[in-house]
């Protein structure tokens, strides 16, 4: 009798000591190491974003020193309309930034050919410069860059809290959008000669429609503008396409991110005016830079300034809101 009971009492253990090893070995899994960025730290380079066959090119930039065990922040850098992503990237002067701060650039193709020649961002709704709306079957470009950017986190390159964007012109046209739509994403936009807060409205042209930009949580913006432009003026007007400006765009993101409305102006180097609206909610600024004479071009914009800007915004991965009981978007 006591045999079967030792006997009864070994073998619980054995049982126990199993279940016991089985469960150690799930932590394990689950706090598995996290996968190494297999891209190489060799500058330009291009993968592939999509499914086969229906795959597009995505021209990147990786930084020499980079670590394939450390994920870095990454910039998306978009073209203008009529142009692409390598002369964006060349345009840019955003290697150096990356270089010298250790971020990836991702500067991809928009997915409509103009007549004129050169790439547009399909934008639903909104007339590209040839002046006409992206056809139904368009390329979906902001599904194209959400799949851009969950791949290069799930590869382990990129810090999903650290993803940012800018743009020229139509693409700055584009960060906007993607910061409307994909704000669970980004964690600030830096549009050039683009700031856009929405589509036009419709019976107010001239002031963006508030129903077509709804972030679910609050977007830090830095935009830059020339005083000079007349394809997009900062008061508005200009191109048909483009309709309100950059005064009115930022007004409406210091609407989304809580601002009390009052701005503080104050000149900086170059000949920029910056444009800072105060009382925004903690981290979600909204500041502008207009440059004195400057006309439609990237040249408007100072790097340092736009990357000193992004870097100190980070966006909080497991709490995408920045105060979850505040109303976002009013």
């Amino acid at each position: 009798m006591r045999g079967r009971t030792a006997y009864a009492q070994f073998t619980g253990w054995i049982g126990r000591i199993a279940v016991a090893i089985i469960a150690l070995a799930g932590g394990a899994a689950a706090f598995a190491a996290p996968p190494r960025c297999e891209l190489r730290p060799s500058g330009r380079q291009i993968i592939k974003i999509g499914v086969t066959g229906m795959a597009r090119p995505v021209l990147l930039y990786v930084p020499h020193a980079t670590r394939p065990w450390k994920a870095l922040p990454l910039i998306l850098n978009l073209h203008g309309s009529g142009s692409n992503g390598a002369q964006q990237l060349d345009r840019s002067g955003l290697m150096e930034i990356a270089d010298r701060h250790h971020v990836i650039l991702a500067s991809p193709d928009g997915g409509l050919a103009l007549p004129s020649g050169g790439l547009a961002w399909n934008i639903p709704g909104v007339p590209t410069t040839a002046g006409t709306l992206p056809p139904a079957d368009a390329l979906d470009d902001v599904a194209h860059i959400l799949a851009l950017i969950d791949t290069l986190i799930a590869k382990g390159c990129t810090d999903p809290g650290r993803v940012y964007a800018t743009g020229l012109s139509g693409g700055g046209r584009m960060v906007s959008l993607l910061g409307c739509v994909l704000s669970d994403r980004l964690a600030a936009i830096a549009p050039v000669v683009g700031l856009r807060a929405g589509a036009p409205d419709h019976s107010t042209p001239a002031k963006p429609d508030v129903t077509s930009c709804r972030p679910t949580r609050p977007m830090p913006v830095v935009a830059f503008s020339g005083s000079a432009d007349t394809t997009n003026p900062i008061d508005g007007g200009g191109a048909k396409y483009w309709q309100y400006g950059l005064l009115a765009a930022e007004r409406r993101w210091a609407d989304i991110n809580g601002c009390y409305g009052f701005i503080e102006s104050e000149p900086v180097r170059s000949g920029r005016l910056k444009r800072r609206y105060l009382g925004c909610r903690p981290r979600t600024d909204v500041v502008s830079y207009v440059l004195k004479g400057g006309s439609h071009e990237w040249g408007v914009a100072d790097m340092q300034l736009l990357w000193r800007f992004l870097s100190t915004h980070k966006r909080r991965v497991n709490d995408p809101f920045v105060d979850a009981s505040l109303p976002v978007g009013k």
